[in-house]
């Protein structure tokens, strides 16, 4: 009888031992935001690179599954087979996110026309000069640009992407345009329709925020053991190197 047990446990053991390792294979969720994520640049852009090396450190495999910025999020919350989205500025695009460490930072400001500067030192310069500025469609700047964006006190120009910001301040049809400093540099090397404006369009020297970016978890019991788990893989990696070998690799 007791070999029949011991038998009936470690049968049990071992389905146990099956659905943990089902378990380390897990998807998130991330946007098209080249060069930190994408689904056509080597290793999924910089940002994925440091991602899928903290899990792998942490001995989980990871997919990543690219959609627009939105759904990202709304998989992450809605649907049990993604477990996060990334990079998020922070984890309050929506309620019941969790962060993990930092994966990295995106130095977040404005495009301007050189033909066209603009000078200004604080937030409030911006809506005092009745400036146009270009923002992306859902996505989180500076909690104080956004607030005063949302009042109107700014005078924000909303387009659905980087790119249709950056055509339209070369035409001058806005004043300055808000953007990462990267990913200004990444579609003026590689967009084909802003071939020819790396001479008009630039990064104004002051930023908004050097933005830290985080992966985010869902904020219950198997969130947050994921995200520590993450977590310690992340110790265990040095995001600073990895991206600058890829960004030195890459571009």
């Amino acid at each position: 009888m007791r070999q029949l047990l011991a038998a009936f446990c470690a049968g049990l053991l071992g389905l146990s031992a099956i659905q943990v390792s089902i378990a380390e294979t897990l998807s998130v969720s991330t946007l098209e935001w080249p060069p930190y994520t994408s689904e056509n640049l080597p290793k999924g852009g910089a940002t994925t690179a440091v991602v899928k090396q903290a899990f792998e450190a942490a001995g989980v495999d990871v997919e990543v599954a690219i959609l627009p910025w939105k759904r990202a999020i709304s998989m992450a919350k809605d649907d049990e087979t993604v477990a996060a989205y990334y990079p998020g500025y922070h984890c309050r695009h929506v309620n019941g996110f969790v962060a993990s460490d930092p994966i990295g930072n995106g130095p977040l400001g404005f495009a301007q026309n050189v033909n066209a500067p603009v000078d200004w030192q604080s937030v409030d310069d911006i809506g005092k000069q009745k400036l146009k500025v270009g923002t992306v469609l859902g996505y989180a700047n500076t909690d104080e640009f956004d607030e005063k964006a949302g009042t109107g006190w700014i005078r924000a120009i909303p387009a659905p992407d980087d790119v249709t910001n950056l055509r339209k301040l070369a035409r001058e049809r806005i004043d300055m345009a808000v953007i990462d400093k990267l990913v200004l540099s990444y579609l003026l090397a590689t967009e084909p329709s802003l071939e020819g404006l790396s001479e008009t369009l630039a990064f104004n020297e002051k930023p908004l925020e050097d933005k830290t970016l985080y992966l985010c978890f869902n904020d219950d019991e198997a969130g947050r053991t994921l995200r520590d788990k993450f977590n310690s893989g992340l110790a265990q990696v040095d995001v600073e190197a990895i991206i600058d070998s890829y960004f030195k690799d890459e571009f």
